[in-house]
């Protein structure tokens, strides 16, 4: 016959399972936190113009898809940060269209499109607001919305002139291990996602 575990020995296998438990989440936060604050050192900031001073102290460098909804909603925390620290910082984009989008990638070479004619800034905005239409139809639609060269721009989006770019940008992505959008860059320090408590803390290390 078996005998019966003592409930003393229960009680410690459970305490030992828990303490086992408590130390592996302590050490992936302890892991995460060190990730958080590893720097990057010579991150291109790609050939899209910045938005801010270009001569901040406090570089961000963004990796975002036009259809990810975490990206868009991360938008009035970026406005918010801009507002509350005018002239220190600026910041730029990267293009990272995943593959589980459909229409990322064409997006973002519509963007670089939009560039060309000094208009990518404005066309950024316009695709975060209509995120459900990113169809070639529409972003020529869009481009006209914003009085661009019809036709340069629908020359450049059918051309794909600037998918060599998109795919450098993919590149520096999977170099760095990037898992996700959006991930920024706060003078060479990640942080993954739109967190703004996250974003504001590493600012305000930068600025000290």
């Amino acid at each position: 016959m078996s005998k019966e575990k003592n409930p003393i020995e229960i009680n410690k296998i459970a305490l030992y399972l828990l303490v086992g438990v408590i130390l592996i989440l302590v050490f992936s936060l302890i892991y995460l936190s060190v990730q958080r604050n590893v720097g990057v050192k010579n991150i291109e900031i790609g050939n899209l113009p910045p938005r801010g001073n270009p001569n901040a102290s406090i570089k961000i460098i963004e990796f975002s898809d036009f259809q990810c909804p975490a990206c868009k909603a991360s938008h009035p925390i970026i406005d918010r940060i801009f507002q509350d620290y005018q002239g220190e910082i600026v910041l730029y984009y990267r293009n990272f269209p995943l593959t589980m989008h459909e229409n990322s990638f064409i997006a973002a070479e519509a963007a670089e499109c939009a560039n060309e004619q000094g208009k990518f800034w404005e066309y950024h905005n316009i695709l975060f607001e209509n995120q459900d239409s990113l169809d070639k139809n529409n972003l020529k639609k869009y481009a006209k919305s914003l009085g661009l060269n019809e036709e340069q721009f629908n020359l450049c989006l059918d051309n794909e002139k600037y998918k060599g770019e998109i795919l450098k940008d993919l590149s520096d992505a999977k170099e760095l291990r990037l898992e996700g959008t959006p991930t920024f860059f706060i003078n060479g320090k990640k942080v993954f996602g739109g967190n703004e408590q996250e974003l504001r803390k590493l600012i305000e290390e930068e600025l000290k």
